[in-house]
């Protein structure tokens, strides 16, 4: 609506995008809010003309992945909230941290800081190279 010139429409649009929210979770839970929601809540708070609320999604993401990264993980045999069935094979702790750097590199994305960003999700499918989201907002980065 943006793009087409309907200020008024577009601005409904991002009002309803800043719903829902803004705390990022683990990588464990398939019912979670997905991260990449808290960056575009907080794109759209900046386009609302909100910019220290848009800089508080995208420092929270940044700071979850930073304080989680070192996290050992360890699944409870009886866990019914996993989407995989693969509870002896997987790495948790890798997938962790490939789930900090993609959490990191979200919250760069959102704050204009495209190399950082960049880095960050290289590292993540490094650890994860299965990551889509990952590799979707990389090609992004790089297609610009």
């Amino acid at each position: 609506y943006e793009k087409f010139g309907d200020k008024e429409k577009a601005e409904e649009c991002f009002r309803k995008a800043v719903i829902g929210t803004d705390e990022p979770a683990g990588m464990m839970f398939y019912y979670d809010q997905p991260a990449d929601m808290i960056m575009y809540q907080g794109l759209a708070l900046y386009k609302l003309g909100r910019k220290n609320e848009g800089n508080a999604r995208q420092y929270k993401l940044i700071d979850y992945g930073e304080q989680h990264i070192r996290d050992e993980v360890k699944i409870d045999y009886f866990a019914v909230s996993l989407p995989d069935m693969l509870i002896y094979d997987e790495d948790w702790s890798r997938r962790n941290r490939a789930h900090c750097l993609f959490l990191m590199g979200l919250g760069n994305m959102g704050l204009g800081n495209r190399e950082k960003a960049g880095e960050y999700f290289e590292d993540a499918l490094k650890e994860d190279n299965t990551h889509l989201n990952c590799r979707l907002l990389l090609n992004e980065l790089k297609a610009e």
